[in-house]
C-alpha cells in the first residue's frame, strides 16, 4: 500500500507541478515519430497479399501498336468534341461492344456556372460468366491534344473482344470535364442523386465493379509513368492495386514515379519529402484525378499518367498496351474483392509504406499530450483554494490573439476548399468535426478567461477538443494530423497569469 500510495504521488507531481515538461514531452514524441517514418527500419517493402493476383506472370498478348497508331492519326484530325465522340462511340460499335451515351449537366459548386456533356462507355460480357463483377478501364475526353488514352483504349478492346479468358466484364468508360463526367456515370451506375449532377440513366449494368484502371496521357511516347493514389478525404486503394501496378511497370522494365522526383528507398530526406507529400494529399481531400471518385463507392483505383524527362520517346504504344492488358488481366483472376491488404497507410516511396497500427501512434502521443493537461488541472482543483474573489486570471494577449484567429481562419478555408474541389463526394460529416474542435478552442477563451476556477473550464474545454479529435482521426488521419500539430501547439502555449 506504502508503494503504490508513493507512485501515486509522483504521478500526481509530474501531472501537477510538471505538467508543461510532460506535455512538451509527448507533443514532441509525436512528432518525432512522424519523422521515423522515413527510415526504413520503421517503414517496410510492400507486398502482396492476394497471390491470386499473380502480377507479372501474365503472358500477354498485345500486339495492336500499329492500330493505336492509326487510330491516333485519325482522332487527331478530328476538331470538335461532337466529332470526336462519334468516333469513339463507332469504333466500339465496330468491336461488337454494347456502346451506350450518357448525357449529363453539371453545376460547379462555387462559380454555379452550368457544364454539359456526353459520356460514352462501352461493355464487353465475360463469356464465362453472368456479368457478376466488372473492372472499369476509364479515360477522360479533354479538349485539344492530350487524349492518348483513347487510341490506346480501342485497340486494347479489340484484343479483348476477341478472348475468351476473361471472368470479369469489361467496362470501357471515356468522361468528358473529368471528375464532372466521371461523378455523372457513377452516381447514375449506383443510382445514387446528387445535387450538383443530373445525367441521364446508365441504359446497361454490369455486376459488382471490382478495381479500376484510369489512364491520362498526354504523351505516347514518353519515359516516365506517374502513378495517383489518394482519393476524396484522404481515401486510398488497397495497396495489393499499387503493389501489383509497380510489380508490373518492373516486368515491363517501365519506370514508375509516386512523387515529383524518384529517390533510393533508403533516402530518409527522399522518404521524409516523400511522407509529407502523401499525408498532404490526404489531408487536402481533394481530387487530384478522376480516379479519385471511385473510392466513395468501394472501388479500388489508381490514375496513371504518362511524363516526358531527359530520355524521350523510350516508350511507346506496345508498352502502355502490354501494361494495361497485365493490369487488367491481373484483376481478373481476383476469386473476390480486395480484402486482404491494407486500405490505410502512407507511401514515403513507391518501394515502402507504413501501416496504420504504426501510423496511430505518434496521432495517440499528441493527443496524449493535452490529455495530461487535462489530467492536472483536474487533479490541481481539488488543492487551490479561492480566498480572494477578486483575483482572476487572464491569458497571455499575444496567444490569446493568435487562438482566436486560427480557427476562424482554419475553418474558412476548410470550408472552401472542401466546396471547391470536392464536388460533395467530400464526406459531409468532416465539417462538424473541425466545427466542434474549434469551439472547442473558441470555449477554451470564453470560459476560463477572467474566472477564479479557469481550471476546471480548461480541463473541459480541452477534453472536448480531444474527443472531437480523436472522433476526426476516425475519418481522416492525416488531416488530424495536420489539424492537431498546431491547434495543440496553441493549447500548450496557453498560460493564465495572475493579473
Amino acid at each position: 500500500v506504502s508503494t503504490q500510495s508513493t507512485g501515486v504521488r509522483k504521478v500526481r507531481y509530474l501531472l501537477v507541478e510538471r505538467t508543461t515538461p510532460v506535455c512538451a514531452l509527448l507533443y514532441l514524441a509525436g512528432l518525432g515519430g512522424l519523422a521515423l517514418f522515413a527510415d526504413v527500419r520503421v517503414n517496410q517493402n510492400t507486398f502482396v497479399s492476394e497471390n491470386a493476383l499473380l502480377p507479372g506472370y501474365v503472358i500477354t498478348k498485345y500486339q495492336n501498336q500499329g492500330m493505336a497508331a492509326a487510330l491516333e492519326m485519325k482522332f487527331s484530325k478530328l476538331t470538335t468534341a461532337r466529332q470526336r465522340k462519334e468516333f469513339i462511340f463507332d469504333e466500339f460499335t465496330k468491336l461488337g461492344l454494347e456502346v451506350y451515351n450518357q448525357n449529363f449537366t453539371a453545376t460547379k459548386p462555387l462559380s454555379n456556372e452550368k457544364i454539359s456533356g456526353d459520356n460514352v462507355y462501352a461493355v464487353y460480357r465475360a463469356p464465362k460468366t453472368a456479368s457478376a463483377e466488372a473492372i472499369i478501364f476509364s479515360t477522360s475526353l479533354r479538349e485539344g491534344q492530350g487524349n492518348h488514352a483513347v487510341p490506346l483504349m480501342i485497340s486494347v478492346a479489340q484484343l479483348i473482344s476477341r478472348q475468351t479468358i476473361w471472368a470479369k466484364d469489361i467496362i470501357f468508360l471515356v468522361s468528358e470535364h473529368d471528375e464532372y463526367g466521371m461523378g455523372a456515370w457513377l452516381s447514375g451506375y449506383h443510382d445514387t442523386p446528387s445535387p450538383l449532377i443530373s445525367g441521364a440513366p446508365i441504359l446497361t449494368h454490369s455486376g459488382a465493379i471490382q478495381a479500376a484502371l484510369h489512364l491520362n496521357l498526354p504523351y505516347y511516347n514518353f519515359d516516365t509513368l506517374r502513378m495517383q493514389v489518394e482519393g476524396v478525404n484522404g481515401q486510398l486503394p488497397d495497396i495489393d492495386l499499387v503493389v501489383l501496378v509497380r510489380q508490373i511497370c518492373r516486368r515491363e522494365h517501365m519506370q514508375l514515379l509516386l512523387r515529383e522526383s524518384s529517390h533510393d528507398p533508403g533516402d530518409f530526406v527522399g522518404n521524409l519529402q516523400g511522407l509529407y507529400a502523401n499525408m498532404a494529399w490526404q489531408a487536402a481531400g481533394k481530387v487530384p484525378s478522376p480516379h479519385s471518385l471511385y473510392h466513395p463507392y468501394n472501388i479500388h483505383a489508381v490514375g496513371i499518367s504518362t511524363e516526358r524527362g531527359t530520355r524521350r520517346n523510350r516508350y511507346s504504344w506496345q508498352h502502355l498496351g502490354r501494361f494495361s492488358e497485365s493490369v487488367l488481366r491481373s484483376i481478373n483472376n481476383l476469386e473476390e474483392q480486395f480484402h486482404t491488404a491494407y486500405y490505410f497507410y502512407l507511401l514515403p516511396c513507391i518501394e515502402r509504406f507504413v501501416c496504420l497500427s504504426v501510423y496511430m501512434i505518434p496521432c495517440g502521443l499528441i493527443l496524449a499530450s493535452p490529455a495530461a493537461r487535462i489530467l492536472g488541472l483536474w487533479l490541481s482543483c481539488g488543492t487551490v483554494r479561492v480566498t480572494d474573489e477578486s483575483s482572476i486570471f487572464h491569458n497571455d494577449r499575444a496567444v490569446e490573439t493568435i487562438d482566436c484567429i486560427y480557427p476562424f481562419v482554419h475553418g474558412i478555408l476548410f470550408a472552401i476548399a472542401n466546396e471547391a474541389v470536392s464536388l460533395l463526394y467530400t464526406s459531409e460529416t468532416i465539417l462538424p468535426v473541425l466545427g466542434l474542435s474549434q469551439l472547442a478552442v473558441i470555449l477554451s477563451l470564453a470560459l476560463f478567461t477572467q474566472r477564479p476556477d479557469w481550471r476546471l473550464h480548461q480541463a473541459f474545454t480541452l477534453l472536448l477538443f480531444v474527443l472531437s479529435v480523436a472522433f476526426l482521426s476516425m475519418l481522416n488521419i492525416s488531416l488530424t494530423i495536420f489539424y492537431a500539430v498546431p491547434t495543440t501547439l496553441a493549447f500548450l502555449l496557453q498560460s493564465p497569469v495572475e493579473s
